[in-house]
């Protein structure tokens, strides 16, 4: 028997027709006519849905539902003001792109959207207020964004770091709490916890305005959660000479004395590159860097150094630390370092801490040094004190003598970063392949690698002479993920996104370092083959400049033409390419650029463009290196041999690129 009385069945049913009907016209207006984006919260649905498919083994369903919420992203970054959380999706859309490479499902049709470019896109979509005149340089890269001095500038130094120091300090400046430390301007930004451009996307303001941080009672007050806002929005630039110095020595806590930016300047001044030594000189490399690594760097590193001193390179030693210059040039006796180490007329204990004192030779070699002037003599101020002391060891060894204590060091490494799997290792020649690719595999980089590094030293050095002295290791890793884990330990960093392969220095191991490229269907064998030839003859390359102190953005530049000459063919050439120019559209300004703050994709990617625009014919960079074998510094022979500075180079070239028409083919 029905409970109900007919009439309000009746009246029920005509209701739910009502309902259908509704939500039938409503779906079917919304499908013609809406256009607002998804919610990052449909989104995140999306993805969630992927996920669960990826989980329940069906990888193939769950990349269509990434391409799904890819699209929504799409539509979402057409926003003029972002929403809280966007950054998080992007993230999300990348780790979950790369857990289905993994899992082998081609992904190269997924382009996940970049939010710095989705802004640029929307500012530009705006029509300009009056007709722009062509561009030049300046006009192309303008002021470096948020620069001291513009009517809406927000000082890092006299506004943001107060506020960093006074709610996060504790925790995140001078402690690493739950892993996350910003000691300085350079750690805050190397975290990625601010996106440049986009203050509502980035995740220092996303955590603040979620009430997750800061924790303990302390709260962000909407004055200054603005502030921080328009820094970020405005370029989140940096106002002072060094972005190493820590923030707590920028900005004492709010309320107290002002910030000690006026002392900045002689403390954090940074050094001249590396000078050519006379007989008798004291070696910084060989000498001095040993002694500072094994007696001094364990409390004077990179986390929490004691005094705020650290000495993890040669510019962070020469900045000195709370109690002032540690070491003053040309003046000993005055110095802190060796008042330190010999004991006299100190606060405080004698130096190093729990370890015997340093022999009387080793003191008198420092002292030596430090009047001499504290000159450095191999690779650049900023490289690792570890670098220094493996450059100024292999200066006293031998080609072949060198070489054996590379492969032993790669070895080590390897073991250190993957000491559970057993690697596939292949020497050829100068070159030590090692990895965990299958042994096919191995051989075909192998084979790719020889052909490199003939093309390499064909246009480098010439034939018959090695690359660089003591060769070098190439790493190769047959899954994105064993890559990151490499990155991660090496670079003490996450893998940047859609970086395949980089070059580095980590103590006495010069090496390149790539993930095998997965063939996509209807891929020619030879298209493969040029392929690994180039993504080693990148690296290697790179890897040879590194190695004489050239800087990152020209060794990375240099690499990418080395490998497009090698492999012109190859098809991430094109790619490299057309990277160039998208990368320089979303260029800062060219300081960016040299000071290192564009990120290793667009460095490399740029860096390709321009050091290719500038070293016409190749034989520029071959000469570059025979000045540098030679004696001279980096910046000596670059400027004998292009007779300009970089940056003014660079800035002619950029508005250069401006100029050209859309779709030209640019190199």
């Amino acid at each position: 028997m029905n409970p109900f009385p007919s009439r309000f069945a009746a009246g029920a049913l005509l209701l739910g027709v009502c309902i259908w009907l509704a939500g039938l016209t409503r779906s079917s207006s919304l499908g013609a006519e809406s256009t607002d984006p998804p919610s990052p919260q449909q989104i995140r649905g999306t993805l969630d849905e992927a996920e669960a498919l990826l989980d329940s083994g069906k990888p193939a369903k769950a990349r269509g539902k990434l391409t799904a919420a890819v699209k929504q992203l799409d539509s979402l970054l057409e926003l003029d003001r972002l929403p809280s959380g966007t950054r998080g999706l992007v993230d999300a859309c990348r780790s979950l792109k790369e857990q289905l490479a993994l899992e082998e499902v081609d992904v190269s049709g997924i382009k996940i959207p970049d939010i710095k470019s989705a802004a640029g896109k929307a500012a530009a979509a705006k029509p300009p207020a009056k007709p722009a005149d062509p561009p030049d340089a300046a006009a192309f890269l303008g002021p470096r964004p948020g620069a001291a001095g513009g009517p809406q500038a927000v000082s890092f130094v006299k506004q943001v770091a107060p506020i960093l120091m006074s709610r996060c300090g504790g925790c995140h400046v001078t402690g690493r709490k739950g892993g996350f430390q910003m000691a300085s301007y350079e750690g805050l930004m190397k975290t990625g916890a601010v996106q440049r451009g986009v203050g509502d996307a980035s995740r220092l303001v996303e955590v603040i305005e979620s009430g997750d941080m800061p924790r303990g009672g302390g709260k962000v007050g909407p004055d200054e959660l603005a502030t921080l806002k328009r820094w970020i929005d405005a370029g989140a630039a940096y106002d002072a000479p060094d972005p190493t110095v820590g923030i707590d020595m920028l900005a004492r806590p709010l309320g107290e004395a002002a910030p000690v930016a006026a002392a900045m300047p002689a403390m954090s001044a940074t050094p001249a590159g590396p000078v050519t030594l006379k007989p008798g000189d004291v070696s910084f490399a060989f000498d001095i860097a040993p002694v500072l690594l094994k007696n001094c760097c364990g409390c004077h590193d990179d986390d929490d150094p004691e005094e705020n001193l650290s000495m993890v390179t040669f510019a962070r030693l020469m900045r000195g630390g709370e109690s002032g210059p540690a070491v003053n040039a040309g003046q000993a006796a005055e110095s802190l370092l060796l008042r330190k180490i010999k004991g006299t007329g100190i606060d405080g204990q004698r130096m190093p801490i729990g370890k015997p004192p340093l022999s009387p030779e080793v003191i008198a070699l420092v002292e030596k040094w430090i009047a001499q002037g504290a000159r450095l003599d191999l690779l650049t101020p900023k490289d690792p004190l570890e670098n220094l002391a493996a450059a100024g060891r292999a200066r006293s060894l031998s080609h072949e003598e060198l070489l054996k204590v590379r492969q032993a060091a790669s070895g080590k490494l390897w073991q250190r970063v993957i000491g559970d799997e057993e690697p596939v290792v292949e020497p050829r020649g100068d070159m030590y392949l090692i990895g965990n690719s299958t042994k096919s595999q191995m051989e075909a980089v192998a084979i790719a690698a020889e052909q490199a590094l003939e093309a390499s030293q064909r246009l480098l050095v010439g034939t018959g002479k090695p690359l660089l002295k003591g060769g070098v290791a190439v790493y190769v890793f047959a899954k994105p993920y064993d890559y990151s884990t490499f990155w991660q330990e090496v670079l003490d960093d996450e893998r940047p996104k859609g970086l395949g392969g980089h070059a580095g220095l980590k103590g006495d191991v010069a090496y390149g370092a790539l993930v095998v490229p997965a063939a996509n269907a209807g891929t020619e064998e030879d298209e493969v083959a040029a392929e690994l030839t180039a993504l080693v003859a990148e690296q290697i390359a790179a890897a040879a400049f590194l190695s004489r102190g050239s800087p990152d953005w020209f060794a990375s530049g240099a690499g990418r033409v080395v490998a497009m000459r090698a492999a012109a063919k190859a098809p991430c050439v094109k790619e490299w390419r057309r990277e160039a120019t998208e990368q320089l559209q979303r260029l800062g300004s060219a300081a960016d650029y040299f000071d290192g703050q564009a990120g290793p994709v667009a460095t490399a990617a740029i860096g390709g463009g321009f050091v290719a625009a500038i070293a016409r014919p190749e034989a520029k960079l071959r000469m570059l290196i025979e000045a540098i074998d030679a004696g001279a510094s980096f910046e000596k022979a670059f400027g004998d041999i292009f007779k300009s500075p970089p940056q003014s180079l660079f800035e002619a070239w950029a508005a250069q690129e401006a100029r050209k028409p859309a779709g030209s083919g640019r190199r």
